[in-house]
Formats: C-alpha cells, structure tokens, sequence
C-alpha cells in the first residue's frame, strides 16, 4: 500500500512523511477516526514506507522486495493483530482471511470481518494468546528490514488483555513501531493511550469521495453521485454501502414510507415493517441515513428557502410539500428517531420491531402528537 493510493488526508500523509525523513519516528501511534476515513489503510502505508529501500517522490518506491512484500501482507517484519473470535483464537489463525479481507476492502468495518469469519452474533475479542504471540515475535531481531512494524487494528476488543502490553508500548525494542488503529478513544485503555501518540483522522472531503464514486461506481447519475457524497459523512465505507445497493439510495421506499407512516394505518405499518424485516442490514442503516440525508435537506430549506436543494425531483417535490406540515421543532424530533434506529440496528435490533415502533412515533411526530423535547427528556431521565 503506498500514500498515493489512500484516500485524502494530505495533512497525515505529509506528517508521516516528515517524521521518516527527520528520524524522529514516534515508538508508538494511534490512528484514530471511523474506519472509512483511511485509518488502517494509512497505517499500511506508513509500513511500507518505513520499510521501502528506495523512497522517492515522498511514497514508497512500490518496487522493491520489502514494497513487494508489504503490499502482499506477507513481509515477516510487519505483524497484524486483529480481533477474532473464540476465547484462545490467535491472529495466525485467520491470516489468510485477513489477507483476503483486505484485498476486498481496505476501509471495511470490524463487524464486516466478524461476518466474514463467522462470528454470527458471537463477541470478539483480542485474546491473552494472541498478545503474548505478540510479544514473542517482537522480541526477536528482524528478519529482512531494519524495522519491525506492529499493526493492530481494533484495541477497544484488547479489554484487560491490554495490560499485558504497556511495558512494551513504553520500552519497545530498538526500531520497534506500535500502529494502533482505533474508532473510538473512550474505549481503549487509558494506560494504553498515555503511551502513545494520536494522530485523529478528519472525514473525507466530500470532493475525494465524489472522485472515487465517479471513478469506480460509472453507472450512478450525478444526482446520486452529489447525494451520496453528501450523505457519506466523509466516510468511504458507507460511500460505497450507497452506491453498490441495489434499491438506488433507499429515496423511493423512503418516500413510501412516509406516506404510510403520514396515513397511520396500523395493517399497512404491520406490512411495511415486514417488508423491512427481509432487507439486508446495510440496506436498512442506508435507508435511515438517507431519511437523515432528507430531513438535513428540509431544515436547509426551512432555514435558508434560497438553498440549493440536492434531492432529485420526485422528492424535491416530496420534501417541499412536507415542509408545509411540519416544524423545525418535529423535523429535530424525526432526526432523532433515524439516528436511535441506526443506532439499534447497528447492535442487531429486531429490524421488524425497529421500524414498526418508528412508524407510530413517526406518525405522532407528522401529526404533532408528541409534545417537542419529549424524546430528548425522556433520555436524559434515563
């Protein structure tokens, strides 16, 4: 992997590039941001970089045995832990999946790789075995580079296990570099964290992430390309969720939806949430993001009727005529309700129940029946 093949994050890149050239390279870092953002993909790249014998033009040269082997994931100084599954599993154990999962995608999510190693519902985790495999082969001298690298993605699923690694975090071997790659901070062991450096990654610029959709997904019109672009938050991973499902970017069931959830019809809601039931979940998390996508266009619109609007006709039409019926205060409202679905479906919800109980508080909301801040107080008393 080198720089020019990772998304955006100029100001990384430059960084990194800047600490190889002066020989201040930190012992220990964390790449912190949502895995969409380029976190591990980065972290290879900086490996490969460190490794590369001829870096030239501020990348690795990608030609050499040691570019060779980084990009095959196969070089015997760069080591990956991951999370796995079972209670005495070791990363050795799935390097062949790894491996195939990252040629897949690069900026996938960990419950991706649970999916893809058969995790079902069960809980991963790094394990003591894999962290005392850890330390022995940081131990020993280097095989081919005058580096080792340790990657390791995910430290949240280190738990109490992490501790068993501070002293080497700390004292590393000489040209011993720790990559951490982690999405959420409050949940890696603060000792951890002490030792080492972070590096936050920022979402995508929306024109990286428009590039990559025109470059790679040709079929999508411009509409949708500018919408999921929007939509995406910066982050690739659901970027692409968007472009590659089936149903276009959920506006068409979104819309219907609505209508029902506006009518209040119980046996059509029954029916509907049945039919959300049999989509696959990504499509059902796209579905909600797309309504958060609706709602950030009608309060833009509310706000500012000047706005640009960046929906296509048919729901242009849709949302404008909505915002005739309902409030700043309920649209707040509805935005919550999409992000608490997201939030439940994400944590394997019932997806039948999730949307049929969204479709009562969602018709109260189109109805003005639920008095405004009543979800919001409702939360913060729990």
């Amino acid at each position: 992997m080198q720089f020019r093949q990772v998304l955006g994050q100029e100001d990384i890149k430059h960084y990194l590039r800047e600490v190889v050239e002066k020989d201040r390279i930190p012992h220990a870092l964390i790449f912190l941001g949502a895995s969409g953002y380029g976190t591990l993909p980065m972290a290879m790249a900086f490996a490969q970089y460190v490794m590369c014998e001829d870096r030239q033009a501020g990348d690795s040269c990608g030609r050499c045995r040691h570019c060779y082997k980084s990009a095959k994931r196969i070089h015997p100084d760069i080591h990956y832990t991951f999370p796995t599954i079972g209670s005495k599993s070791t990363s050795a154990e799935f390097s062949s999946d790894w491996r195939s999962f990252l040629e897949q995608n690069m900026y996938a999510e960990v419950f991706d790789w649970f999916n893809r190693i058969g995790g079902d519902n069960r809980q991963g985790n790094i394990t003591k075995d894999e962290c005392l495999r850890l330390l022995k082969a940081l131990s020993m001298k280097t095989f081919e580079g005058e580096f080792k690298v340790q990657i390791l993605w995910m430290p949240e699923f280190l738990g109490r296990e992490g501790n068993r690694l501070l002293k080497l975090i700390e004292e590393p071997p000489d040209n011993t570099l720790f990559i951490l790659v982690g999405q959420q901070q409050e949940e890696i062991l603060n000792t951890i964290t002490s030792r080492c450096q972070l590096v936050p990654f920022k979402p995508l610029d929306e024109k990286v992430l428009r590039k990559h959709l025109i470059e790679n997904f040709p079929r999508l019109k411009g509409e949708e390309v500018d919408q999921i672009s929007v939509l995406a938050k910066g982050d690739l991973n659901i970027a692409i969720d968007l472009a590659e499902q089936k149903e276009g970017i959920a506006a068409n069931i979104w819309l219907e939806w609505m209508r029902i959830a506006y009518k209040g019809n119980g046996v059509e809601m029954v029916s509907w949430s049945d039919r959300f039931n049999r989509l696959d979940r990504e499509a059902q998390k796209n579905f909600f993001r797309y309504g958060l996508y609706f709602f950030r266009e009608m309060i833009l619109y509310q706000l500012y009727p000047e706005h640009q609007i960046l929906l296509m006709e048919k729901e242009s039409l849709a949302m404008r005529k909505l915002s005739n019926l309902i409030e700043l205060r309920s649209i707040q409202e509805a935005i919550e309700l999409a992000n608490d679905s997201i939030f439940h479906l994400e944590r394997n919800g019932n997806a039948r129940i999730v949307m049929l109980d969204n479709s009562i508080q969602l018709n109260k909301i189109l109805r003005g029946k639920i008095p405004t801040g009543n979800r919001f107080t409702k939360k913060q008393k729990s």
